[in-house]
């Protein structure tokens, strides 16, 4: 089961600030695979990128997201239920089309299935580019986000934990996972979700974040983690 954060807060976030809580879910969610990240940039596009292998173990990667400080940020640590593990089944996945990036953790078992209405848009092996392109053609179709979630799961099966990171930081988030809990909470400014390492209480929020947030919630469905930042110059670009 891979692991997925989300962050946001109205002012820009480092990446340095984020690191612990990053590798401690890397570490503890034994999701060393792969990695990805996506964050808004200040023109308001979403920024992608993606890795094989362990965060932790390397330095550069890790050095350039220290350069880097955002108002939104997404994180995907792999932990595959199946191999191989190669880049093009990385997450997130970007819609050039809806200018998205999109994190999935859980199973959708009935993905193979519908691999073949996707010929020529899928680049990796892995049910949940399935799951992301199934979505995204529901929203091109005019389907609302939570609509298109919901259909997904339903004509996919499995289960799901989302983050979606769109163009002007809009951000949702989306819990129907049977065993990775996801979580909706607040630690200072920071506006966060959160998968749970597959635990069964609590204790993942003090081994991971240091903290048990005041302001918690588990999630269930769809809803709206951040709205997109309104600064004039975002406003100007579209």
């Amino acid at each position: 089961m891979c692991e997925i954060l989300v962050v946001g807060s109205e002012a820009s976030v480092p990446f340095t600030r984020l690191e612990p809580w990053v590798l401690a879910l890397e570490r503890y969610g034994i999701a060393g695979w792969g990695w990805g990240s996506a964050h808004l940039e200040p023109d308001g596009t979403v920024n992608v990128r993606r890795a094989v292998g362990k965060l932790v173990e390397t330095p550069e990667a890790l050095e350039e997201l220290r350069q880097i400080e955002s108002r939104r940020w997404l994180f995907h640590l792999r932990r595959p239920l199946r191999l191989p593990n190669v880049l093009e089944d990385m997450q997130p996945f970007y819609s050039e089309s809806l200018d998205f990036a999109y994190a999935h953790n859980g199973d959708f078992t009935n993905a193979e299935q519908f691999r073949d209405q996707f010929d020529g848009l899928l680049e990796g092996k892995v049910d949940s580019e399935i799951g992301f392109r199934m979505t995204e053609r529901l929203m091109q179709e005019g389907h609302a986000l939570e609509a298109a979630l919901d259909q997904t799961l339903g004509t996919l099966g499995g289960t799901s934990n989302i983050a979606i990171m769109y163009h002007g930081g809009n951000v949702w988030i989306y819990g129907k996972a049977m065993f990775n809990k996801l979580w909706q909470f607040q630690i200072d400014e920071l506006s966060c979700a959160s998968t749970s390492m597959i635990m069964a209480d609590e204790s993942f929020f003090e081994l991971v974040y240091g903290v048990l947030p005041d302001e918690r919630e588990m999630v269930r469905g769809a809803r709206s983690l951040l709205t997109a930042v309104t600064d004039e110059s975002l406003a100007a670009r579209g």
